[in-house]
């Protein structure tokens, strides 16, 4: 039987990892929030933790902005995982905001200034992550998470206002980074029945519980979240996204559901949870 890994909050998650030796390595896992009686899982969230690259990215700002200087370019920070929220229950991030990541702007040898920006067509930018297992997971070597980030040149405002379908996974962006993340913490050896083990957040107290999620309902929790996974739609320039962009926009049933060769078991429904009994993992 496995001991229940507990944190106060997604905020402690960091200091959980901390104690099987994450040191701010990308790593990534579920986890759980219970209910205010700490008997039942109320939901499950991916996150996404550690430096994604030490590297900034650089690319033509034209790559971004299709009506940008030819011979600008832009630097980018690649933000720390964290600062991808999966609140939406998802492998897909919110998105975000140029406010939360460093970026600059150059043409030859001289920094463009933000007042410039507009001149040189250079414009709004936004990230995006999106999570799926590798195509190399499998049963004897377990789950292996890839990422995609995106960037966008728009603010997620803007590009809801051309489609609702701008907050789905399958709106194309220009891919940014590819990477893979290790699954934390690491799940124990045996009896626990699932490569992935969750981070436990209750609600009250726990020295106060008087019960706890079966490890069926903690493991249904997780698969129902892993099972959502879905490739992105990643463009190599501004051109050909903002031809998919209007190709959604005049039809939006051309948008492209992309499914991971490999995906998580599709969840039955959740197990009954035994009465009278405190229930752990």
């Amino acid at each position: 039987m496995a001991k229940a890994i507990l944190a106060n909050d997604l905020v402690g998650v960091n200091a959980v990892l901390g104690k099987f030796g994450w040191q701010g390595a990308r790593g990534a896992g579920i986890a759980i929030e219970l209910t205010p009686d700490n008997k039942r899982a109320a939901r499950a969230q991916f996150f996404l933790h550690g430096v994604l690259t030490e590297d900034t990215a650089t690319v033509a700002a034209s790559k971004i902005w299709e009506k940008a200087d030819r011979a600008a370019t832009v630097s980018i920070t690649i933000p720390p995982g964290q600062e991808f929220s999966f609140v939406n229950g998802s492998l897909a991030s919110e998105y975000v905001q140029q406010e939360a990541f460093k970026f600059s702007c150059r043409k030859n040898d001289s920094v463009i200034l933000p007042t410039d920006y507009q001149a040189h067509g250079i414009g709004n930018i936004t990230l995006r992550a999106v999570a799926y297992l590798d195509k190399s997971s499998n049963g004897a070597n377990g789950p292996k998470i890839k990422f995609t980030v995106l960037v966008f040149p728009a603010s997620e405002e803007d590009m809801l206002e051309m489609s609702d379908l701008a907050a789905d996974v399958g709106w194309p962006g220009v891919k940014l980074l590819e990477g893979s993340a290790e699954l934390c913490p690491p799940p124990p050896v045996e009896g626990w029945g699932c490569p992935m083990l969750p981070i436990v957040i209750p609600a009250t107290n726990p020295e106060a519980m008087t019960g706890f999620p079966s490890g069926g309902e903690l493991r249904f929790a997780i698969a129902k979240v892993m099972a959502t996974a879905r490739l992105p739609v990643p463009c190599t320039a501004a051109a050909p996204m903002h031809k998919r962009w209007q190709k959604l926009i005049d039809d939006p049933s051309s948008m492209e559901e992309r499914i991971p060769s490999v995906i998580w078991p599709v969840p039955q429904n959740p197990p009954a949870q035994p009465e009278g009994k405190n229930s752990i993992i």
